[in-house]
């Protein structure tokens, strides 16, 4: 939106490919992909709702306290924001019918007036006033208080008007504008509390950890609708088993969590359509710099060249990614594409850790410099890269001592600096602004998602000069800058840009895909008649 001026183990495709075949092959005819068939069937949502495989529970169905990629798709639905991500990387209105900024600190947004909660009660500015005091209060749990600090203050000018003031000239103040709303008055559960009602076009049904979340329609949604009744999300945390589901019509909708040898093979059902869009999710690792071995930049350059890249998208991706260069992806329009680069090359690599002190020991015969402890989750392509990086790094010298938990625990200990290095995603990056929320030294947790606690002063000076940078052209320069750094000094190793890979029943019409991967398009789906298995 404009606003208006106012006062894994590195294995060939073909190997990869035979294993998931195989797998299929023996077990789709069966019902042993379930644990009772007819009992699923039984408690099967009606043949209205969308059935969506995802692979873990949202951590927190609470907008204020949302931040993994789970939590945030499904919140999209339930929950309606100022100003929302439109398809181009820039903005469009959501609450807001419109928006002004009306000073150099000023932004007014003017609020739709056919907007209820899924309780009845009409959306006014002072919910919106009440929903980011709530994250901004000193004593709130909020990781998303950090993003905000820019913010002075919140008001609510009359029951359809809320004006920003920033604390300084802001570019990216649409940015911070696109927190989901909720009543005033929700108590501060915290985030595992239950959810608040949102105006969006869905409500929660049903929420039942590590196993589903249902979702039926918002009665008050006023905005463009559909015939889905409802969307039933299964926690399926078997990749194989969430591709066999879809294979049998027990799920409709998968995106991004099939393993992609199984792609080919899942293309050969006709009750299946499978899709590939490019994507702008970027898959990086990352140094925990409160670790000195980790702090010498030569280690961090000697990593990025032991790992053969696009080996691994080659093989364990089965080339649904392309090798990236830095967080944004060449579709947004801030992207550089003159930084420095790291080719696989593990000699260099070698001398690289030899020049900072960490020779192989004469009398090791493995030859291990040092051992770092990797951070992963249990899903089988995440154990795969584990093994890819484990085996890729032993070339050179360093052990990695992989430890494997389940997704909320590893996400807690990814929060708390709790890893020496690990592999994450960022998806739905739309402005550039979120360099700073992820590398300005001010921003490790709670407040922002420095997660590594990187510091570099010429860092911290670029992104602050670019926050209250307000003409575009010179504010992409800045970026530019930033770019350059962050690909020299390394906070993050670049690995891909994900690209987006549906499989969905053929009953599925109208889905529209985002290039960061959202869902709102399910609010305006339709699904025509009973889910089709594969014969």
């Amino acid at each position: 939106m404009k606003p208006r001026s106012c006062a894994r183990r590195r294995r060939s495709p073909d190997a990869g490919g035979s294993r998931y075949v195989f797998a299929a092959l023996l077990l789709a005819g069966s019902c042993l992909i379930l644990t009772a068939c007819g009992r699923a069937r039984e408690n099967a949502p009606p043949a209205d709702w969308l059935r969506v495989e995802i692979e873990t529970s949202p951590s927190t169905l609470d907008p204020r306290y949302a931040t993994d990629v789970i939590s945030s798709r499904i919140g999209e639905l339930i929950y309606e924001s100022l100003v929302k991500a439109d398809s181009r990387g820039g903005f469009e209105g959501d609450l807001a019918q419109s928006v002004e900024r009306s000073g150099p600190t000023r932004w007014i947004f003017h609020l739709r007036r056919d907007r209820r909660f899924s309780n009845g009660a009409a959306v006014t500015a002072r919910d919106v006033k009440y929903t980011y005091d709530s994250v901004m209060a000193p004593a709130s749990l909020s990781l998303k208080r950090g993003s905000l600090a820019a913010l002075a203050q919140v008001e609510a000018l009359d029951d359809a008007t809320v004006c920003f003031t920033t604390k300084r000239p802001l570019a990216a103040t649409l940015e911070l504008a696109t927190l989901g709303i909720i009543p005033a008055g929700t108590p501060a559960a915290g985030p595992r509390g239950l959810p608040p009602a949102g105006s969006g076009p869905f409500r929660l049904a049903r929420f039942v950890r590590d196993q589903e979340v249902a979702l039926d329609r918002n009665p008050w949604w006023t905005g463009s609708a559909s015939p889905v009744a409802g969307i039933a999300f299964k926690v399926t945390p078997d990749a194989i088993v969430r591709a066999l589901e879809l294979i049998k019509g027990v799920g409709d909708f998968g995106e991004n969590n099939i393993p992609p040898q199984m792609l080919s093979y899942l293309q050969v059902h006709a009750s299946l359509r499978v899709s590939r869009f490019a994507g702008v999710g970027y898959q990086y690792l990352i140094f925990n710099f409160r670790d000195p071995r980790l702090r010498d930049l030569r280690v961090r350059r000697a990593i990025a060249m032991a790992i053969d890249r696009q080996a691994i998208v080659n093989s364990i991706l089965a080339r649904t990614a392309r090798v990236a260069t830095g967080m944004l992806a060449p579709e947004n329009q801030a992207y550089e594409p003159d930084v420095m680069t790291y080719p696989y090359d593990p000699g260099a690599a070698e001398r690289l850790l030899d020049e900072a002190g960490f020779k192989r020991s004469a009398g090791d015969r493995a030859g291990i410099r040092f051992t770092l402890v990797y951070k992963t989750t249990g899903d089988e392509e995440r154990r795969n890269l584990a093994q890819a990086f484990q085996a890729m790094l032993a070339k050179v010298g360093i052990r990695l001592d992989v430890r494997t938990n389940e997704w909320a625990t590893f996400y807690s200990d990814i929060q708390h600096g709790d890893f020496d290095i690990a592999s994450l995603a960022w998806v739905g990056i739309n402005d550039p602004h979120h360099y700073y929320t992820v590398f300005d030294s001010k921003m490790t947790p709670p407040r922002g998602s420095n997660r590594g606690y990187y510091s570099n002063a010429k860092m911290d000076e670029l992104l602050e000069r670019a926050e209250v940078e307000m003409d575009p052209q010179a504010r992409r320069l800045i970026y530019g800058q930033v770019q350059k750094l962050a690909a020299s000094d390394l906070p993050y190793v670049s690995l891909w840009w994900q690209d987006n890979v549906t499989v969905m029943n053929q009953r599925v019409r109208g889905f529209v895909p985002y290039p960061n991967g959202s869902w709102r398009s399910f609010a305006t789906i339709s699904v025509d008649g009973e889910p089709e298995a594969s014969r």
